[in-house]
């Protein structure tokens, strides 16, 4: 698996392959290519042409929060604090924002459901995966083997080095010698088998689950990383929206 390169007029962005079979949704992932930083969601709104307040995103905290977006829901777009969101309300925007931390999309086939949730380190730790799949099943009944899920673009385990106070963190909580990777003296987190592995547990099948495998600090070309460019300000949006 991987990534597949799309353009609106000179704007690059991303769909994960295998994830963008799925007709009823449109996914995506920004890059460095064409988009304005200062005005990056218009150019998102004119990419799957929706307007502003139909586009959502929160203060993310890097926790495991999440929100629920109901049909007569008006949110104040952008204020709250979250780390994903679930609807079944067609033609909005769910998104993420991202510079090396794992976003993940989630779509139940059955009840037309869908998600996305912000997992950096903190959220990965706490499973906001399981989260948005508990919340997908307790509020619109999803039923565990039609929901597929795509980890997108994220800082990959051969660029992730951690320190021994998040390698002890992860090291409790998951019991996975694998997720963890010393080389060169150095030790390095492997955020997307992390994610994998919350997935699974969650019960979500081996063959609902697609990867990117594409590393933010390995494609400077095209994407951000905040490791890589010394705490870039620049942010990658992730998107999906359920199609009208």
């Amino acid at each position: 698996m991987g990534v597949t390169k799309k353009f609106y007029k000179d704007i690059l962005y991303y769909e994960i392959e295998g994830f963008n079979q799925f007709k009823n949704i449109t996914h995506l992932f920004s890059t460095r290519i064409g988009w304005d930083q200062k005005n990056i969601f218009d150019d998102l709104g004119k990419i799957l042409g929706l307007n502003d307040d139909r586009i959502y995103r929160a203060k993310q905290v890097h926790g495991k929060e999440i929100i629920i977006i109901g049909n007569q829901d008006n949110k104040t777009i952008g204020q709250e604090e979250a780390d994903g969101f679930i609807t079944k309300v067609k033609g909005i925007a769910l998104c993420t924002y991202h510079a090396d931390c794992v976003p993940i999309y989630f779509y139940d086939k059955g009840e037309d459901v869908i998600g996305i949730a912000h997992a950096g380190w903190k959220g990965t730790l706490n499973n906001i995966a399981g989260v948005i799949i508990d919340n997908m099943v307790k509020e619109y009944g999803s039923n565990l083997s039609n929901i597929v899920v795509a980890i997108g673009p994220s800082i990959g385990a051969c660029c992730y080095e951690i320190g021994e106070d998040v390698e002890k963190l992860f090291n409790e909580t998951f019991d996975n010698p694998e997720i963890i990777i010393d080389k060169n003296e150095k030790i390095y987190l492997d955020l997307w088998k992390v994610n994998y592995i919350n997935l699974l547990d969650a019960g979500i099948k081996e063959g609902n689950i697609y990867q990117s495998n594409f590393c933010t600090a390995c494609n400077l070309d095209t994407l951000y990383s905040y490791r890589k460019e010394k705490a870039t300000k620049n942010r990658m949006i992730a998107a999906i929206t359920l199609n009208e």
